[in-house]
């Protein structure tokens, strides 16, 4: 029985729900221990409990294991994310350099000469207010 006071209250929880033993989640470890021990299932069969007790101890310690695998896992390829994006950045900025300087980029806007952009307008046949509308955009 001294097996059973020696693990975390998930374990009891978890031992309790398998043996069928209703119990709630506001239960102590003494009232887990009490509840497991007095029940008929456990005088029955002691070796039998302990077996599942450990099992559910071993499961949920490799579980553990394994997700502290898998975080160990994401921190190393995030490093290796850092590493790589640290290492890209002097590249570009040499290439970006180099670009600036091979090409000067030409700062002036470009210019319309509205002569051949707006139509030309007749006074005989034309609308001014078609005309004007046009001229505005």
């Amino acid at each position: 029985m001294a097996y059973l006071s020696k693990d975390k209250k998930i374990y009891l929880f978890n031992l309790a729900s398998e043996l069928r033993i209703d119990v709630t989640s506001n239960d102590k470890i003494s009232d887990l221990h009490d509840k497991i021990t007095k029940s008929t299932f456990f005088k029955d069969n002691e070796q039998f409990v302990k077996d599942t007790f450990n099992n559910i101890v071993d499961e949920r310690k490799k579980l553990e294991a394994e997700v502290k695998k898998v975080e160990t896992e994401k921190q190393r390829l995030a490093e290796k994310r850092a590493f790589e994006l640290e290492k890209l950045r002097p590249q570009n900025h040499n290439s970006t350099a180099i670009n600036a300087n091979a090409s000067p980029i030409d700062t002036n806007p470009t210019r319309f000469d509205l002569k051949t952009v707006l139509p030309t307008f007749n006074p005989d046949t034309d609308d001014m207010t078609l005309f004007l509308t046009m001229f505005e955009r």
